[in-house]
């Protein structure tokens, strides 16, 4: 269980509104070792990540069935991203988790902690046909990169959860 109180994701620290379930300790496949996975309703139903600060040798998501190999090596992005390449970054990790058709819009710049960065929107599709919406934020401090990512069913559980989602992401606090 992860309480409404601060969360911390290593040093960067985020406030959660209600209760989440950290599945964190459970998930071993689909997140990179410095991504937290939280959910409200299940992870097939609402899920948030929360990285930790990435370098250049860490993914945001592994894919579930061919893991992070030699032969099937991770997405991992680079230091001093543009804004518009953590968007890609972001994308190609959601893409990574067997969603289809993947697409960013409405990229807004944020600051987070005096640090300018970008919240946009994103949808996909799972393989069985399930339409998915996310909101996803990209903030990079000292040649590491945060990430926080919200996926959900497009009908019902996305809008119903996403006041919590925004919560959380306007409320992180980088080291």
């Amino acid at each position: 269980l992860a309480p409404a109180s601060a969360y911390s994701a290593g040093k960067a620290q985020a406030t959660l509104n209600r209760n989440w379930s950290d599945m964190t300790p459970m998930y071993f496949t689909g997140v990179g070792k410095k991504v937290h996975i939280l959910t409200i309703d299940g992870l097939g139903l609402n899920r948030l990540l929360v990285s930790e600060g990435l370098g250049s040798d860490d993914p945001l998501t592994v894919n579930p069935m061919r893991g992070d190999t030699k032969n099937n090596p991770a997405l991992r992005g680079k230091a001093n991203m543009s804004l518009s390449e953590q968007i890609e970054f972001v994308s190609g990790s959601v893409a990574q988790l067997d969603y289809k058709r993947v697409e960013t819009s409405a990229p807004k710049p944020v600051t987070v902690s005096g640090v300018k960065g970008v919240r946009f929107e994103v949808t996909a599709v799972t393989p069985e046909g399930l339409n998915i919406k996310g909101l996803a934020q990209a903030v990079s401090k000292d040649g590491l990169s945060y990430y926080i990512v919200y996926l959900a069913p497009a009908e019902h559980y996305y809008d119903t959860s996403l006041a919590n989602a925004v919560a959380v992401l306007d409320s992180v606090k980088l080291p």
